[in-house]
């Protein structure tokens, strides 16, 4: 097969062999081959060719005939130098039925991989859509490329419309979801939100992300309240059939609220991620609040020598380009890193203290075996001489206490996990809208997500639509073009 599929030349000819869906499907079509420089390989191909008896089960002898034949040109993608394209003679076709009359047939349904009505192949269709929504770039960007890589001409206008065209083949977002929770069941939800781009005011969109790394919600709101996330779920529970067992969130006391009205068996795990984030938060301001009062008092006249006051200001430099050490695993801090951050503790020692809690904090989750060991590290922490009321410490202490049964749920609960995949879903929405500058409204985000998940996550490729459904096997080879033999010096 690879001998016959190999260029060769015959006589003063390159024999160069051409395998597309289109001429896999509809070899016996093809009646011959041009080449030019103005309008690249044509492929002249006539409907009238394929055995319509067959195809429309009509008894061996009745006769197909055609009416009004005309040739419509149908682009293809190319990665050559030339384009490609199919010249189709068609006509419309019809037969004598029993009764007597005229019976006309549809030419569509039985020409795969050929659209007529947008004259290309449905392979470029498909390629087009999916470089416009899993490319992150603009419907403009997107055309410019068709153009410029597989010469194929292509309007904004036409692409935009496809988009919609094709989402409309698809089922709708509850389909979306039924279908991935028949492929794998959902049994967690990983709950978060994202205030699209563009948008004035900035509109919500709920966007929920199961253990398989996919995205089977996206819902946009226009308020982040209790009533709204409680309808939300509650048509995820009784209209899509999905009821997760555990829920990972960030502090948002709408969705805890919601999730137990609707699921009320469900474990709630608290992000450690967005626990972390808030904790350091608070940190932060106090190593700020040091840095400002360390200038401060270089700055004043009550400082005994400008020798002192320039050591002061230095400190305070040194602190400010150096802020994010304190906050930054051992793991990951280079031995410069480990030096510079050793120095700045010895020099203040409420630097010091920051570093300290903030080490006590990762050890209460991560080297907590059980909840009792995990209560046992957080009174530690609150017995902390820098635990002062109004202090950042104690506002830190006082976050961790008010959730702390939702944030440990990974140690009560046997295969509940600490982090949530929430925030790669967020990235991913983050890249279907950028090449939009945010989309314009829910119709927009749903059609493209729900491409998404069937590119993504139901197996469908250019070449396929579902998962399973391929072309039909040629047993000939491919057939070949015939193109000039370049010249020889």
């Amino acid at each position: 097969m690879e001998e016959e599929s190999a260029p060769r030349i015959v006589g003063s000819t390159l024999m160069v062999p051409l395998k597309t869906a289109v001429l896999t499907s509809h070899q016996r079509l093809v009646t011959g081959v041009l080449c030019t420089d103005a309008e690249g390989i044509v492929v002249e191909m006539d409907v009238r060719r394929a055995g319509w008896r067959r195809l429309l089960d009509l008894p061996p002898r009745t006769q197909i005939h055609w009416a009004d034949v005309r040739t419509v040109d149908i682009k293809e993608l190319s990665v050559g130098q030339s384009a490609i394209r199919y010249r189709l003679t068609y006509g419309d076709g019809w037969y004598v039925g029993g009764d007597g009359q005229r019976t006309y047939f549809a030419l569509q349904p039985h020409l795969q991989e050929i659209d007529l009505q947008r004259g290309c192949t449905t392979v470029a269709v498909r390629a087009s859509v999916l470089m416009a929504v899993m490319a992150g770039i603009g419907l403009r960007c997107v055309c410019w490329l068709m153009g410029l890589l597989f010469h194929f001409e292509l309007s904004k206008s036409s692409l935009d419309r496809w988009v919609k065209e094709c989402a409309d083949q698809l089922p709708d977002a509850a389909g979306m979801a039924k279908h991935m929770h028949a492929d794998k069941p959902i049994t967690e939800a990983h709950f978060d939100e994202i205030f699209a781009k563009g948008q004035r005011p900035k509109r919500c969109t709920l966007v929920l992300r199961d253990e398989h790394g996919r995205i089977f919600a996206a819902r946009e709101v226009v308020e982040r309240d209790e009533e709204t996330v409680t309808a939300f779920l509650n048509e995820v529970k009784t209209v899509w059939g999905i009821t997760p067992r555990v829920f990972y969130v960030d502090g948002c006391e709408a969705y805890r609220n919601a999730i137990q009205a609707v699921f009320p068996s469900a474990v709630i795990q608290y992000d450690y991620f967005h626990v972390i984030q808030c904790v350091w938060k608070k940190l932060w301001k106090a190593v700020v609040a040091r840095r400002k009062e360390i200038k401060a008092r270089g700055e004043s006249e009550s400082v005994e020598t400008p020798a002192d006051s320039k050591k002061l200001l230095a400190l305070a430099q040194r602190i400010w380009e150096r802020r994010w050490l304190f906050l930054k695993r051992d793991e990951n801090l280079t031995d410069e890193e480990r030096t510079e951050l050793l120095a700045l503790m010895e020099a203040d020692t409420t630097l010091a203290t920051v570093r300290g809690f903030a080490v006590a904090v990762w050890a209460l989750f991560e080297k907590s075996a059980d909840v009792p060991a995990a209560r046992e590290a957080l009174l530690l922490l609150v017995n902390r001489p820098e635990v002062l009321p109004g202090s950042a410490f104690q506002k830190a202490v006082t976050f961790l206490q008010r959730r702390f049964d939702d944030m440990v749920a990974f140690l009560a609960h046997p295969g509940v996990k600490r982090n949530s995949l929430a925030e790669t879903g967020i990235r991913c929405l983050r890249r279907l809208e950028r090449g939009h500058d945010g989309f314009r409204g829910a119709a927009g985000l749903d059609c493209y997500l729900r491409i998404y998940q069937a590119l993504k996550y139901c197996g469908w490729t250019v070449h396929r639509l579902t998962s399973g459904l391929g072309l039909p096997e040629s047993t000939s080879g491919p057939p070949a073009l015939v193109l000039p033999t370049p010249a020889t010096s």
